[in-house]
């Protein structure tokens, strides 16, 4: 039977754990939606498809998100009670914080069976149902990703290139399949049909050629060629590590218990590793519920000037801290340099000592700290920063006195006249324009390390078995979040000052600091100002980071997960990589290793021709082609065939120059296919240019163009949407904020994504989509301070 104060002290917890399970929720499966949203919107899935895609995500997330909202929780609902004395109380009627834990303990107890249950039978389903989705997902996607007449280089070592896509029906008619760089040996298929399936019992994508005929030359004996036809043709395409789906660990991370404990008796010793690994994490991993809950009341009772905010960032902290243990432990235990039992469960065993260490020293009243740290940072450092600060306001109220605006003479009678001039009260920024903005920039740096945190916590997890198979140095792996870190920051950008904004007015709200202000005669329009220019101010530090700083982090970046996805950073795409496939005139397909512009030369060119049908007709390769002028191009050293079907009825080389007729002009060999985050707005605009005048319909390129000036934007759009709803939080406070973020957080993307998609099909013009949920929420904000009392 519960006691009373049992109820009570659950009742303030469950509040916070409550929010604190939907924000962390909400904010891992953004974190999952970004990932993939290039493929959702470009598949034209239904959004009961995306629906389940979330719901089946859901299972490995909520395990991960139950002990964090734990933490949070009891460091929200006991710093509460500890900032209104009712510990203190609690503690003067003789009740022991040990006593206090029982309803604590209890709670994690529940929580930690609920994981358990989760762990061991819905994760595995979870995971095997959501490969099973994301397989069809890929599948339905490379066959509307695939233009008719654009050569695809999306998957690794392979080009695809499709003549047509029939309307309403799957498949493509004439398919060109080719390895991306040209080996020493190359094959190449070109079929009548092709098809794009999903394995149900593996995690790849199979491509299926129908009438189909191979090509296989050795480039050091090209007189050696060999032709074959084949009624079918079964190929592997992609696999779900290579798409932008959240990945699931393969194999073993679907399995169950009993499946699990056959592999851990297995005579690989990777393996075995891995499966005891599993298991052990199966169990250590809901046990963090029962140690988090130990740790949060000693952190909760300390935390009472700190607020919810503070809270919140206390509660990210140990949360990083404790999956930093546990990641490095997982790694060092597939390693085989420890013991998997010891890795997985040492960082549960380490925040339990620090728990009952915390817990017993605050029982008897003492610092968390010992006292000889504990004095040292109040005699010594905060001793010093409280010595800096009574210089800083001294050197203020001198400089005041010198700069008095008082005029003070001395009359022959000895009377004095003093003049005072008063100061104007209209200046900006004033000392409430200061207060107001430094409140602001204190919630923003907490709200901007706490989403990034939790981006980088969820990203860590998801490439760390890349990581460990790739045998990846971990340099590589920090760099890469190095740069990762921009991409983040600009991607959350806008949700970080909603939640900013909502939080900041709402903690003014709460200490009637916005109704004295009021009082004094100035209104809720003047007290938004330092907000929303520190908001432009944010949009333009987005513009800037889009324009200056993006395309080469992202760059960077995409070359380094290459590296840990166990490619090599010259297979991804991009100008100036080491392959380049281009469509041009009259049925012709071009593929080079390189182009100089300054001599206007293309280096290992081949030239393929089809007729009508789509079959290959005739094939060039040289070494070397240097153009001359008009659509002359003299080509050294190479061969050429013809063919009828898989019969070769023409061959010849040449070692002299050949001058040779090209209809494209060298300046349509510059370009690449590059990816729009990796270019600036005018290098994206330059190209779609370059595109379109090739003939290719490129909508999604606009959108992708038009985002560049929008998305920067919808920051200050958001700052303006949150202050009616902040002016009217009233006293509910900061953690109303963080609530209302999240639903408004959810609205945003929800539309965002929408009008993205309705560009992206050509429904709406790239310029209405993108920036029509911007004018929607400015439009709206406008009609909420109307009704706001100002």
């Amino acid at each position: 039977m519960l006691r009373r104060l049992d109820r009570y002290i659950l009742a303030e917890i469950l509040g916070p754990l409550v929010l604190g399970f939907v924000l962390y929720t909400f904010i891992l499966l953004i974190q999952a939606l970004f990932k993939s949203a290039d493929l959702l919107i470009g598949s034209g899935v239904s959004f009961g498809m995306v629906g389940r895609l979330l719901l089946q995500s859901l299972p490995s997330i909520v395990v991960m998100t139950i002990p964090m909202s734990l933490l949070f929780g009891i460091l929200i609902g006991v710093g509460r009670l500890s900032t209104d004395s009712e510990l203190v109380a609690l503690r003067a009627s003789g009740i022991s914080l040990f006593s206090l834990y029982r309803p604590i303990l209890i709670l994690s107890g529940a929580l930690t069976l609920l994981n358990v249950y989760l762990m061991l039978d819905v994760v595995p389903q979870g995971n095997s149902a959501l490969k099973r989705l994301q397989l069809q997902i890929l599948a339905q996607s490379l066959t509307e990703e695939v233009e008719p007449r654009v050569p695809h280089t999306s998957w690794q070592n392979k080009v695809l290139y499709v003549f047509e896509a029939p309307p309403g029906e799957r498949r493509w008619k004439g398919v060109f399949l080719s390895d991306v760089v040209a080996g020493q040996e190359n094959e190449l298929v070109v079929a009548r049909w092709g098809e794009a399936r999903a394995e149900g019992d593996s995690d790849r994508v199979t491509l299926k050629l129908e009438e189909a005929v191979t090509h296989n030359v050795s480039f050091s004996s090209p007189d050696t060629y060999r032709a074959a036809s084949h009624d079918q043709i079964t190929t592997r395409l992609a696999t779900l590590s290579r798409q932008n789906f959240s990945s699931v660990k393969r194999g073993m991370r679907q399995m169950n218990l009993g499946q699990l404990r056959k592999e851990a008796n297995s005579p690989d010793a990777q393996v075995r590793n891995t499966a005891q690994v599993e298991i052990h994490k199966r169990f250590s991993f809901p046990a963090a519920c029962l140690v988090f809950g130990l740790l949060g009341l000693p952190l909760g009772f300390s935390n009472a000037r700190g607020g919810r905010s503070s809270g919140f960032a206390l509660s990210i902290g140990v949360i990083l801290v404790y999956y930093i243990l546990f990641n490095a432990g997982e790694d060092s235990a597939r390693d085989g340099k420890v013991v998997p039992w010891l890795a997985v469960w040492f960082p549960n065993i380490l925040m339990l000592f620090a728990g009952l260490f915390l817990l017993a020293r605050k029982n008897r009243d003492k610092s968390l700290l010992l006292s000889g740290v504990d004095r040292w940072i109040q005699n010594h450092l905060w001793g010093r920063v409280r010595s800096l600060r009574i210089r800083h306001l001294e050197r203020r109220e001198e400089r005041k006195r010198r700069s008095s605006s008082t005029f003070r003479s001395q009359s022959q009678g000895g009377s004095r006249v003093v003049l005072r001039f008063p100061e104007l009260r209209l200046r900006f920024p004033n000392a409430i324009d200061r207060y107001i903005l430094r409140a602001f920039l204190g919630v923003l740096g907490v709200a901007t390390l706490s989403g990034l945190s939790v981006y980088l916590v969820a990203d860590v997890t998801e490439n760390l078995e890349d990581v460990l198979e790739n045998k990846v140095a971990w340099q590589v792996v920090v760099d890469y979040y190095q740069y990762r870190a921009f991409s983040i920051i600009y991607e959350i950008a806008p949700i970080i000052v909603l939640a900013t904004t909502l939080i900041t007015f709402g903690l003014l709200s709460r200490t009637n600091e916005i109704v004295a202000v009021k009082a004094a005669g100035v209104s809720l329009y003047r007290i938004a100002l330092p907000v929303v220019l520190a908001s432009f101010l944010i949009a333009l530090l987005a513009g800037y980071l889009q324009s200056e700083v993006l395309p080469a982090a992202n760059g960077r970046a995409a070359e380094l997960q290459a590296k840990i996805k166990g490619r090599e950073p010259s297979q991804r795409l991009g100008r100036g990589t080491d392959r380049q496939w281009l469509y041009g005139k009259d049925n012709l397909l071009y593929n080079y290793s390189f182009y100089d512009p300054e001599r206007r030369e293309l280096r290992t060119l081949q030239i393929f021709k089809f007729d009508d049908q789509y079959r290959l007709i005739g094939r060039l390769m040289v070494d070397r082609a240097t153009h001359i002028e008009g659509p002359w191009w003299v080509f050294s050293k190479g061969w050429a065939r013809t063919f009828e079907g898989q019969e070769l009825i023409g061959f010849s080389t040449f070692d002299e120059p050949l001058k040779y007729r090209v209809q494209e002009p060298p300046e349509y060999f510059e370009g690449g296919l590059t990816p729009p985050e990796e270019m600036s707005f005018v290098e994206l605009r330059d190209y779609i240019h370059g595109l379109e005048a090739a003939g290719q319909n490129v909508p999604e390129l606009h959108v992708a163009l038009q985002n560049k000036l929008a998305y920067p934007a919808i920051s200050l759009v958001m700052a303006l949407v949150a202050m009616p709803f902040a002016f009217r939080l009233g006293r509910r406070g900061a953690l109303y904020g963080i609530g209302l973020a999240l639903v408004m957080g959810i609205v945003l993307f929800v539309v965002l994504g929408a009008f993205e998609a309705l560009g992206e099909n050509a429904i709406l013009p790239p310029a209405v989509a993108i920036w029509s949920p911007s004018a929607i929420f400015a439009i709206f904000s406008l009609y909420l301070f109307l009704g706001v009392r100002s």
